[in-house]
């Protein structure tokens, strides 16, 4: 009896919930799991109140002034995942009952190229292309346990690799805000042209993780979770070249670190 009582306070079928139909809330041994970080799209939704446009006036050393606007883009109304604000997918498969393992894949992309004014009465090509990729992999396992009724709680490990572009201002006079790899060119007076690449960032990181599900209908759910772990991440050197000339303008350097943190995305788990 009393073994009997111990492992029904653990099981995770502890409440046994079933919606009006029959269907059980839950996911069980042998299910897969589909999952979607909701940030980018929450963010979409927010974002169309509030676009925000930016205004660049800058002048080069030949004393040509231009004015480069575009929409932000950490805050315009994009409805994907890009190179500024990555995405996660969850990948699960439930070996037990109140068991699962786990693949986390984040991944975000950007191609722009702006024309840009200038400044004179004809028209000139004269454009600034950024390019950028966010990558990542990380495996884990959970272990769960019931909270209350449709609340799930979990906790596990995880372990996994990144590689972030670079974020930041160009060397050249312009000082544009940028992500990843940026080509300015300018036909009119193609001496003005030049390129930065690099300063990408590669990580490497673990961490234990605590987190929560609620479960609105039969398996499907929204979670969030919370980690302690350590993150070490190492930036290779960025350069900025013309035709006549290379220098680098960032060295890189490395860093390790080991403090709590939340993954701040708000997380959809469709079971199946």
């Amino acid at each position: 009896m009393i073994s009997t009582a111990l492992v029904a306070q653990t099981d995770s079928t502890k409440f046994n919930l079933t919606s009006k139909r029959g269907f059980y809330y839950f996911p069980e041994k042998g299910d897969w799991s589909l999952s979607i970080s909701a940030t980018p799209f929450l963010d979409y939704i927010g974002n169309i109140i509030g676009n925000k446009t930016v205004n660049n006036h800058y002048e080069d050393s030949y004393g040509h002034r231009y004015t480069h606007s575009y929409n932000d883009m950490q805050n315009s109304p994009e409805f994907a995942f890009t190179a500024q604000n990555p995405g996660t997918i969850y990948f699960k498969y439930f070996n037990r009952d109140n068991r699962a393992y786990r693949v986390k894949l984040l991944f975000g992309y950007s191609h722009k190229k702006d024309k840009l004014g200038s400044g004179d009465e004809e028209p000139h090509d004269i454009s600034l292309t950024q390019k950028a990729l966010a990558i990542g992999l990380t495996v884990g396992q959970e272990f769960y346990r019931p909270i209350k009724s449709r609340i799930r709680g979990y906790y596990g490990y995880e372990v996994g690799v990144s590689y972030m572009p670079f974020v930041g201002s160009t060397y050249s006079p312009s000082n544009i805000n940028v992500t990843g790899n940026v080509k300015y060119e300018n036909s009119f007076m193609p001496s003005l042209s030049y390129e930065e690449k690099g300063g990408n960032t590669f990580g490497i990181n673990g961490a234990g993780i605590l987190g929560a599900e609620w479960f609105f209908a039969p398996k499907i759910s929204l979670g969030g979770e919370f980690g302690l772990g350590f993150k070490y991440a190492k930036q290779n050197e960025r350069t900025y070249s013309t035709d006549i000339n290379k220098v680098v303008v960032d060295s890189g350097g490395s860093r390790f670190n080991f403090e709590p943190y939340a993954s701040g995305d708000l997380i959809l788990h469709i079971y199946f």
